[in-house]
């Protein structure tokens, strides 16, 4: 079920590129502060007005290895979000957002002595705020987002959006001779 959302998610945003409206593509570093993970976040957002936008994101959490009962751990995870934010301007150039939305993580333990691989998945609720400056196409920002779910979680995020121009519609008046 994920896999179909995932790819009904990707046409509908690739669908609509040439839409009136704009995409923005992001990258960004990420920390998960219950894990002390970090990573790096892809994403992409459609805006549906000037306000209102959403988008997925892949979040790729690096290895990092722990000592638990004496045996060498190796953590990492993925997670898959659906986001969106509502931008408020505060100023000229500075927006602050709400966001809401939902994730899918993937947290994989590996145990270096016996080989074995410990998967954990689950689904979470996603709220949190942000801030960005816009200067031109781009866009850097701030993001704070806690999650709620089986395991309730902290991220922090601070990465540099570019805004994708979608087909501008021009409406042209053609004048009508007078006879």
């Amino acid at each position: 079920m994920l896999k179909l959302f995932c790819i009904i998610s990707l046409l509908f945003f690739a669908g609509r590129i040439d839409a009136q409206h704009t995409i923005s593509l992001d990258l960004a570093a990420i920390r998960n502060m219950r894990h002390d993970l970090n990573g790096v976040n892809f994403s992409s957002f459609y805006h549906f007005n000037e306000h209102f936008i959403g988008g997925i994101e892949i979040n790729r959490f690096f290895a990092v290895k722990r000592i638990e009962k004496g045996e060498n751990i190796h953590l990492s995870a993925w997670d898959l979000d659906l986001n969106f934010h509502y931008l408020l301007p505060v100023c000229k150039n500075f927006k602050l957002y709400p966001l809401t939305g939902i994730s899918h993580t993937s947290e994989k333990e590996s145990f270096s002595e016996s080989g074995e691989n410990h998967f954990e998945r689950f689904w979470s609720y996603n709220t949190g705020a942000g801030i960005l400056w816009e200067h031109s196409k781009w866009a850097p920002h701030v993001e704070y987002m806690f999650t709620w779910g089986k395991m309730n979680q902290q991220f922090l995020l601070a990465g540099l959006s570019y805004e994708l121009e979608g087909k501008k519609h021009r409406h042209e008046v053609k004048e009508v001779p007078h006879p």
